[in-house]
């Protein structure tokens, strides 16, 4: 596993806004309160492919380096969601933890309620899935999303396995 770093963090958010573009998804950027040692702002960026009405999504959620490859790797691919899903990709959950700097526990909570809110108001069969990381969101999705069965699908190392969970929730 690579060590946090702003360098790291940078590289890596540059990587998935040019993803984002390549793919045709508009990006959305949330300013995390902290700012990275050479004092410059730092980001958590989100990206939603399929339809805002959805009923079923995953929100896959990268947090560090290895987890940003995935992501990227995954958009490089041009994902459709199948009718009636949606997928949401959180990249740089908390920014702060990426870059390694000093850390807002309360700030990666607020802006998953707001990314639920934004993006998944319809959801209501939802699947978290962690690309490397091992934190678990679904307490503070559960408190945005209540009438949603949320399932925390186990963390993926790859991007064959990432399109397997995406492509096993979905059922197909």
């Amino acid at each position: 596993m690579v060590a946090p770093s702003e360098s790291a963090y940078r590289a890596a958010r540059r990587a998935f806004i040019a993803a984002c573009e390549a793919a045709h998804v508009d990006p959305i950027a949330r300013l995390h309160p902290s700012r990275g040692p050479d004092g410059k702002p730092l980001f958590m960026d989100c990206a939603a492919l399929g339809p805002r009405l959805a009923t079923r999504a995953v929100l896959a959620i990268a947090n560090d380096t290895a987890g940003s490859a995935i992501m990227i790797a995954l958009l490089k691919q041009k994902p459709v969601p199948p009718k009636g899903g949606r997928l949401v990709l959180v990249h740089a959950l908390d920014p702060a933890v990426f870059a390694g700097v000093k850390r807002d526990a309360a700030w990666p909570a607020a802006m998953l309620a707001a990314v639920a809110t934004e993006d998944l108001s319809r959801v209501r069969e939802l699947a978290v899935l962690p690309l490397i990381t091992t934190e678990n969101p679904q307490a503070s999705l559960a408190a945005t999303l209540p009438g949603s069965v949320i399932t925390l699908l186990p963390p993926v190392t790859s991007l064959g396995q990432a399109e397997g969970a995406i492509t096993g929730f979905f059922g197909g």
